[in-house]
Protein backbone atom coordinates (compact mmCIF):
# COMPACT_ATOMS: atom_id res chain seq x y z
CA UNK A 1 0.00 0.00 0.00
CA UNK A 2 0.72 3.31 -0.48
CA UNK A 3 0.51 5.89 2.54
CA UNK A 4 0.66 10.43 1.61
CA UNK A 5 0.93 12.15 4.27
CA UNK A 6 0.29 16.39 3.44
CA UNK A 7 1.81 17.97 6.06
CA UNK A 8 3.51 21.53 7.32
CA UNK A 9 5.76 19.17 9.56
CA UNK A 10 6.64 16.14 7.57
CA UNK A 11 9.94 14.88 9.22
CA UNK A 12 7.37 14.46 12.76
CA UNK A 13 5.64 11.72 10.02
CA UNK A 14 8.78 10.17 8.48
CA UNK A 15 10.94 9.75 11.95
CA UNK A 16 8.01 8.62 13.68
CA UNK A 17 7.19 5.88 11.09
CA UNK A 18 10.46 5.02 10.36
CA UNK A 19 11.24 3.94 13.64
CA UNK A 20 10.25 0.14 14.75
CA UNK A 21 8.19 -2.15 13.31
CA UNK A 22 7.07 0.29 11.00
CA UNK A 23 10.28 1.18 9.76
CA UNK A 24 11.48 -2.06 9.60
CA UNK A 25 8.52 -3.25 7.53
CA UNK A 26 9.37 0.39 5.28
CA UNK A 27 12.77 -0.59 4.86
CA UNK A 28 11.31 -3.94 3.71
CA UNK A 29 9.17 -2.74 0.86
CA UNK A 30 5.66 -3.28 2.50
CA UNK A 31 4.31 -0.35 2.01
CA UNK A 32 5.68 3.07 1.03
CA UNK A 33 5.26 6.15 2.53
CA UNK A 34 5.07 9.69 1.18
CA UNK A 35 5.37 13.19 2.70
CA UNK A 36 4.46 16.14 0.80
CA UNK A 37 4.70 19.72 2.47
CA UNK A 38 2.21 21.66 2.09
CA UNK A 39 4.15 24.85 2.17
CA UNK A 40 5.76 23.89 -1.26
CA UNK A 41 2.56 24.98 -2.46
CA UNK A 42 2.37 28.33 -0.84
CA UNK A 43 0.43 31.26 -2.45
CA UNK A 44 3.44 33.34 -2.80
CA UNK A 45 7.24 33.38 -2.34
CA UNK A 46 7.31 33.78 1.75
CA UNK A 47 5.61 30.29 2.08
CA UNK A 48 2.05 31.72 3.03
CA UNK A 49 -0.12 28.53 3.60
CA UNK A 50 -2.59 30.93 6.12
CA UNK A 51 -5.02 33.84 6.72
CA UNK A 52 -7.38 35.20 8.84
CA UNK A 53 -11.11 33.32 9.27
CA UNK A 54 -13.87 35.12 7.67
CA UNK A 55 -16.38 35.99 10.45
CA UNK A 56 -13.77 36.53 12.91
CA UNK A 57 -12.37 34.47 15.64
CA UNK A 58 -9.18 33.62 17.21
CA UNK A 59 -6.13 32.56 14.99
CA UNK A 60 -5.62 31.65 11.59
CA UNK A 61 -7.20 29.31 9.07
CA UNK A 62 -4.94 27.26 6.48
CA UNK A 63 -6.21 28.32 2.85
CA UNK A 64 -7.47 26.33 1.09
CA UNK A 65 -5.63 26.56 -2.22
CA UNK A 66 -2.18 24.96 -1.00
CA UNK A 67 -3.70 21.88 0.05
CA UNK A 68 -5.67 21.78 -2.91
CA UNK A 69 -2.14 21.56 -4.82
CA UNK A 70 -0.55 18.94 -2.61
CA UNK A 71 -3.50 16.60 -2.47
CA UNK A 72 -3.06 16.95 -6.16
CA UNK A 73 0.11 15.94 -6.14
CA UNK A 74 -0.02 13.12 -3.82
CA UNK A 75 -2.89 11.90 -6.45
CA UNK A 76 -0.45 11.59 -9.23
CA UNK A 77 0.83 8.09 -8.12
CA UNK A 78 -1.55 5.81 -10.43
CA UNK A 79 -3.35 3.37 -8.59
CA UNK A 80 -3.30 -0.60 -9.77
CA UNK A 81 -6.30 -2.31 -11.76
CA UNK A 82 -9.24 -2.03 -9.50
CA UNK A 83 -7.56 0.12 -6.47
CA UNK A 84 -9.11 2.07 -3.83
CA UNK A 85 -7.49 6.02 -3.13
CA UNK A 86 -8.99 7.23 0.13
CA UNK A 87 -8.46 10.71 1.73
CA UNK A 88 -9.22 11.37 5.36
CA UNK A 89 -8.95 14.71 7.50
CA UNK A 90 -7.48 14.38 10.61
CA UNK A 91 -9.97 16.06 12.69
CA UNK A 92 -11.45 16.18 16.45
CA UNK A 93 -14.78 16.47 14.84
CA UNK A 94 -14.54 12.94 13.18
CA UNK A 95 -15.59 9.40 13.62
CA UNK A 96 -13.24 8.30 16.72
CA UNK A 97 -11.23 5.68 14.94
CA UNK A 98 -11.38 2.16 16.39
CA UNK A 99 -10.00 -1.67 15.19
CA UNK A 100 -12.67 -2.18 12.94
CA UNK A 101 -11.56 1.29 11.22
CA UNK A 102 -7.97 0.56 11.40
CA UNK A 103 -8.67 -2.96 9.34
CA UNK A 104 -10.92 -1.37 7.07
CA UNK A 105 -8.00 1.10 6.11
CA UNK A 106 -5.58 -1.29 6.05
CA UNK A 107 -7.13 -2.43 2.57
CA UNK A 108 -6.75 0.83 1.00
CA UNK A 109 -4.37 1.02 -1.88
CA UNK A 110 -3.57 4.71 -1.86
CA UNK A 111 -4.34 6.58 1.41
CA UNK A 112 -3.97 10.06 1.68
CA UNK A 113 -3.75 11.53 5.37
CA UNK A 114 -4.51 15.41 5.43
CA UNK A 115 -2.97 17.18 8.43
CA UNK A 116 -4.41 20.57 9.42
CA UNK A 117 -2.74 23.25 11.76
CA UNK A 118 -3.78 26.82 13.41
CA UNK A 119 -7.47 26.65 13.80
CA UNK A 120 -7.75 24.13 10.62
CA UNK A 121 -8.45 23.82 7.18
CA UNK A 122 -10.85 25.97 4.60
CA UNK A 123 -13.84 24.10 4.66
CA UNK A 124 -14.04 23.95 1.17
CA UNK A 125 -11.33 22.42 -0.19
CA UNK A 126 -12.46 19.85 2.82
CA UNK A 127 -15.75 19.70 0.90
CA UNK A 128 -14.09 18.68 -2.38
CA UNK A 129 -11.40 16.26 -1.24
CA UNK A 130 -11.55 14.69 1.51
CA UNK A 131 -13.60 11.34 2.01
CA UNK A 132 -14.17 11.33 5.57
CA UNK A 133 -12.67 13.20 8.63
CA UNK A 134 -11.29 11.07 11.83
CA UNK A 135 -10.50 11.53 14.85
CA UNK A 136 -8.29 9.68 17.44
CA UNK A 137 -10.13 10.95 20.17
CA UNK A 138 -12.23 13.20 21.96
CA UNK A 139 -9.60 16.22 22.47
CA UNK A 140 -8.00 18.94 20.20
CA UNK A 141 -4.44 18.56 19.32
CA UNK A 142 -2.26 20.99 17.90
CA UNK A 143 -2.38 20.06 14.23
CA UNK A 144 -2.86 16.44 12.82
CA UNK A 145 0.58 14.82 12.91
CA UNK A 146 0.38 13.25 16.01
CA UNK A 147 -3.48 11.67 14.72
CA UNK A 148 -1.98 10.68 11.40
CA UNK A 149 0.76 8.71 13.22
CA UNK A 150 -1.66 6.81 15.63
CA UNK A 151 -3.56 6.02 12.32
CA UNK A 152 -1.03 4.76 10.28
CA UNK A 153 0.69 2.64 13.40
CA UNK A 154 -2.76 1.22 13.70
CA UNK A 155 -3.50 0.38 10.23
CA UNK A 156 -0.01 -0.95 9.50
CA UNK A 157 0.25 -3.48 12.50
CA UNK A 158 -2.93 -5.47 10.17
CA UNK A 159 -0.59 -5.39 7.09
CA UNK A 160 0.44 -8.73 6.36
CA UNK A 161 3.84 -9.47 6.74
CA UNK A 162 4.47 -6.02 9.29
CA UNK A 163 3.79 -8.39 12.23
CA UNK A 164 5.78 -11.87 12.07
CA UNK A 165 2.09 -13.31 12.54
CA UNK A 166 -1.03 -12.64 12.04
CA UNK A 167 -1.79 -14.32 16.21
CA UNK A 168 0.47 -11.43 17.01
CA UNK A 169 -2.94 -9.00 17.10
CA UNK A 170 -5.85 -11.37 16.28
CA UNK A 171 -5.85 -12.15 20.18
CA UNK A 172 -5.10 -8.17 21.14
CA UNK A 173 -7.78 -6.03 22.76
CA UNK A 174 -10.33 -4.87 20.25
CA UNK A 175 -10.16 -7.55 17.30
CA UNK A 176 -13.16 -9.69 19.03
CA UNK A 177 -14.97 -7.26 20.57
CA UNK A 178 -13.08 -7.38 24.29
CA UNK A 179 -10.24 -6.32 26.07
CA UNK A 180 -6.83 -8.60 26.16
CA UNK A 181 -6.41 -11.35 29.04
CA UNK A 182 -3.48 -10.51 31.54
CA UNK A 183 -0.27 -11.62 30.57
CA UNK A 184 2.65 -12.70 33.03
CA UNK A 185 6.45 -13.41 32.46
CA UNK A 186 9.09 -14.83 34.67
CA UNK A 187 9.41 -15.29 37.52
CA UNK A 188 6.64 -16.94 38.64
CA UNK A 189 6.33 -15.55 41.81
CA UNK A 190 7.13 -11.46 42.39
CA UNK A 191 6.97 -9.19 45.05
CA UNK A 192 4.52 -12.39 46.63
CA UNK A 193 2.18 -11.82 43.41
CA UNK A 194 1.53 -15.35 41.48
CA UNK A 195 1.01 -16.13 38.45
CA UNK A 196 -1.90 -17.64 37.93
CA UNK A 197 -1.85 -21.90 38.42
CA UNK A 198 -3.66 -23.04 35.05
CA UNK A 199 -0.77 -20.42 32.91
CA UNK A 200 1.89 -22.98 34.72
CA UNK A 201 0.03 -26.25 34.27
CA UNK A 202 0.87 -26.49 30.52
CA UNK A 203 -2.90 -27.37 29.67
CA UNK A 204 -3.41 -25.91 26.84
CA UNK A 205 -7.01 -26.57 26.42
CA UNK A 206 -7.68 -25.10 30.31
CA UNK A 207 -4.88 -22.12 29.40
CA UNK A 208 -7.45 -21.24 26.82
CA UNK A 209 -10.46 -21.12 28.46
CA UNK A 210 -9.03 -19.55 30.98
CA UNK A 211 -7.59 -16.45 28.84
CA UNK A 212 -11.07 -16.06 27.20
CA UNK A 213 -13.01 -15.74 30.23
CA UNK A 214 -10.52 -13.42 31.79
CA UNK A 215 -10.55 -11.62 28.78
CA UNK A 216 -14.66 -11.61 29.84
CA UNK A 217 -13.98 -10.27 32.93
CA UNK A 218 -11.55 -7.42 31.69
CA UNK A 219 -13.94 -5.90 29.67
CA UNK A 220 -16.69 -6.13 32.26
CA UNK A 221 -14.58 -4.50 34.65
CA UNK A 222 -12.74 -1.71 32.72
CA UNK A 223 -15.16 -1.40 29.58
CA UNK A 224 -19.06 -2.15 30.61
CA UNK A 225 -19.67 -0.62 27.50
CA UNK A 226 -17.96 -3.26 25.24
CA UNK A 227 -19.17 -6.50 27.98
CA UNK A 228 -22.96 -5.28 27.12
CA UNK A 229 -21.97 -6.41 23.19
CA UNK A 230 -21.42 -9.67 24.43
CA UNK A 231 -23.49 -12.59 24.01
CA UNK A 232 -23.17 -14.97 26.43
CA UNK A 233 -25.02 -18.64 27.88
CA UNK A 234 -25.55 -19.07 31.21
CA UNK A 235 -22.59 -21.92 31.09
CA UNK A 236 -19.99 -18.74 30.45
CA UNK A 237 -21.48 -16.68 32.83
CA UNK A 238 -21.36 -19.35 35.61
CA UNK A 239 -17.33 -19.43 34.65
CA UNK A 240 -17.16 -15.82 34.76
CA UNK A 241 -18.05 -16.09 38.14
CA UNK A 242 -16.65 -18.71 39.77
CA UNK A 243 -13.20 -17.51 37.94
CA UNK A 244 -10.29 -17.02 40.34
CA UNK A 245 -9.94 -13.44 42.23
CA UNK A 246 -5.70 -13.59 41.25
CA UNK A 247 -6.96 -11.64 38.29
Amino acid sequence: MRISVLSLFPDLIRQFVGSSITGRAQQAGLFALETIQIRDYAVNRYGKVDDYCFGGGVGMLMMAEPVWQAWRAACQNDLPPGGKRRSIYLSPRGKILNQAKAAELSQIDHLILICGHYEGVDQRVLDEIADEELSIGDYVLTGGELAACVVIDALLRLVPGVLPDAEAYNRESHMSGVLEYPQYTRPAKWHGRKVPDVLLSGHQANIGRWQQLAALKETLRRRPDLFQKQQMTAEEWLELLDLSDSL
